[in-house]
């Protein structure tokens, strides 16, 4: 009894893997606008920045890659 049980489940839980989620573009944006545009105030973009301004964008990703490089966090001369 337990056997088949687990059969059963083991089978439903097999079945269940093979469906495939769709993989469409929930959220309604556009792939082809620059990043710069792309974005919304939804807590997550720098506090004062606002979509479209490319500057701003440029900037502050050249500050995040320079705050992830080892030479520059840590001080080195070289």
């Amino acid at each position: 009894m337990i056997q088949r049980i687990l059969m059963i489940g083991a089978a439903a839980l097999a079945l269940a893997a093979c469906s495939e989620q769709p993989q469409d573009m929930a959220s309604g944006k556009k792939p082809d606008v620059p990043a710069w545009n792309g974005a919304n105030d939804n807590g997550y973009v720098a506090p004062g920045w606002q979509a479209g301004d490319q500057k701003a964008w440029e900037a502050q990703l050249k500050q995040r890659a320079a705050g992830q490089n080892e030479s520059v966090r840590i001080g080195s001369n070289t």
